[in-house]
């Protein structure tokens, strides 16, 4: 059996939706997918780390400003303050493959403006190369099997509710009454 992911997308900042190719003896099935685990941080980073690629593909800064980010293992707070991925669309058309990157800017005002990069196409011409395409394939890569993982289980601690009722909570001195279902029995 072989998955081939071709769309990846966060939902409400830590659910996944995704959609992928599962060919089993010869036959290919279309599948689209969505989950209410939390994504681990481990995709989301992955995420992440394609931000410097959408704002220069986007020409949201210029190329001076962000090249040298690409291959640091942190991005800068300035990038990841003002700009988020949220997802990527891998399009294979008979082995022409390209990339769309989704996400937002966060204006001043502290609201958003979405948007999609153009098609980053793997066998563009020379002059129309993206010059960083290696590393946004590899990222890609990594976000991939990620959502592989992720599909197999692996997410986000889901946190226990509590209830915080105050170190001086005694329900028997506050007058309430434990009904004597509830109550301690000695064996």
């Amino acid at each position: 059996m072989d998955i081939e992911i071709s769309n990846v997308e966060l939902s409400s900042r830590i659910f996944l939706k995704w959609n992928y190719t599962m060919t089993s003896n010869g036959r290919k099935t279309k599948i689209k997918a969505s989950a209410d685990a939390p994504i681990h941080e481990d995709l989301d980073d992955a995420l992440s780390a394609l931000v410097p690629h959408f704002v220069l593909v986007t020409e949201m800064k210029k190329k001076s400003e962000v090249a040298k980010v690409i291959d640091l293992k942190s991005l800068p707070e300035e990038l990841l303050n003002k700009f988020r991925v949220t997802g990527v669309a891998i399009d294979d058309n008979k082995g022409d493959i390209s990339y769309t990157i989704t996400g937002y800017k966060i204006l001043n005002t502290g609201r958003t403006v979405s948007f999609s990069s153009p098609k980053i196409r793997v066998s563009a011409s020379d002059e129309e190369k993206y010059e960083f395409l290696d590393q946004l394939m590899a990222q890609i890569e990594v976000i991939k099997e990620e959502v592989l993982e992720y599909m197999d289980g692996k997410e986000a601690l889901r946190e226990q509710q509590s209830m915080d009722f105050g170190d001086d909570f005694n329900p028997e001195a506050d007058g309430d009454q434990v009904p004597e279902e509830f109550e301690e029995t000695a064996a």
